[in-house]
């Protein structure tokens, strides 16, 4: 560094009285300024450390305000212009300490909500209504085993209140109905609320996994709106409820099975709902629609249906997602099974194959007989 022209230092201490400049800092040969200067109403001390003067390359300024001290270089990214020169550099430490406190502020706020949402989980600590789990690092909290309601969960991220997972049904739009809450608690209150409003739609289900054959989801959770089950030997109900927060207005019921039978059961089950009771739940108004005690269990021994209803197309009982062939030829004297999705196959290979109004119609791949059935109904989840 060569320092040939002091007059510029000599304006500078001219114009701010308490600054001093030197030549050296320490045992090293670089411009050094200290003192101070009135910067936003307030008196702060300053320290500028320029190796490369006239170049403010790789600048240090620092800055003591009471017992604070900042450092600011040109290298970190900060707003000092290496172009400026140390005259311009001092007149803009208002400025830039100015944007300082800030970025002070805003990470004071940050680290302020970080710390206030770590004190609110605690504060949601209610193990007689739930659990709380969270991961090593504390970057996700999970509400789970909940009191009358422990099959559910909410799995939140935080601080961001990001939701990772949770075990409503599929079809409703949880991150609109929870994604606006302000805070955990907020959050969490809101998740229960849906809880307590789903209850019918939960309550119509626990009778039928328990008393029915359900061969569909596989493992029912919380999360699906439809059961599959067996109505009797080749004929089965799906049953859907397409809004969980009003089951008996969306829900739909199709029959499954060999076409002649399903046609006498599908005018059964329309009189039937004229005598719909209300006080009762969906399993037991279809036990009164079909005029049946119960409908079939499922089977204590799972390798006897494999041995008996296996798929004729693919050869097995239960595909990869748990799928078991539940559809029967229209020939009352062919008694064999398909899948749905290896039927669907096979359809599609016949030259006389069709589809109207979503039904499918092909020939039976050993008798030959007329089949049809809804693959969207059996495919479509």
């Amino acid at each position: 560094m060569d320092i040939a022209d002091f007059s510029e230092l000599e304006e500078l201490s001219l114009k701010y009285l308490g600054l001093i400049y030197h030549t050296h800092y320490g045992n090293k040969k670089c411009l050094y300024i200290e003192g101070p200067i009135k910067a936003n109403d307030i008196w702060i001390n300053v320290k500028i450390i320029c190796p490369n003067y006239p170049s403010l390359q790789g600048v240090t300024l620092q800055v003591q305000q009471n017992f604070n001290i900042v450092t600011i270089s040109q290298s970190d990214g900060s707003k000092i212009n290496c172009n400026w020169t140390i005259g311009e550099l001092v007149d803009n430490i208002s400025i830039l300490y100015d944007r300082l406190e800030k970025d002070n502020d805003e990470n004071n706020i940050a680290q302020l909500e970080h710390e206030n949402i770590y004190a609110e989980v605690a504060g949601l600590y209610l193990p007689a209504e739930y659990e709380i789990q969270t991961n090593e690092l504390c970057s996700r909290v999970k509400f789970c085993n909940f009191s009358q309601n422990e099959q559910h969960y909410l799995d939140v991220a935080l601080p961001s209140l990001q939701i990772l997972d949770h075990s409503l049904p599929h079809c409703i739009d949880v991150l609109e109905l929870l994604g606006k809450s302000s805070s955990l608690t907020a959050l969490l209150q809101q998740f229960r609320k849906l809880l307590e409003d789903l209850t019918p739609f939960y309550e119509n289900f626990t009778e039928i996994d328990e008393l029915c054959h359900v061969v569909q989801p596989s493992l029912p959770t919380t999360k699906e709106n439809w059961r599959l089950f067996v109505l009797k030997e080749r004929i089965f109900i799906k049953l859907q409820f397409s809004d969980p927060f009003n089951p008996l207005t969306s829900m739909s019921v199709h029959l499954i099975g060999p076409t002649t039978e399903i046609t006498n059961l599908r005018r059964v089950y329309s009189e039937g709902l004229r005598d719909w009771d209300g006080e009762l739940d969906v399993h037991k108004n279809l036990l009164r629609i079909f005029d049946l005690c119960f409908f079939p269990m499922p089977p204590a021994d799972d390798d006897a249906m494999n041995d008996t209803g296996y798929c004729n197309i693919c050869y097995s009982y239960k595909l990869e997602r748990g799928e078991i062939p539940i559809i029967s030829c229209d020939n009352s004297h062919c008694n064999l099974i398909f899948h749905a999705e290896c039927l669907k196959e096979w359809f599609n290979t016949l030259a006389d194959g069709k589809t109207f109004l979503d039904v499918a119609f092909g020939a039976c791949p050993f008798c030959k007989s007329k089949l049809s059935t809804s693959f969207q109904e059996l495919l479509q989840q």
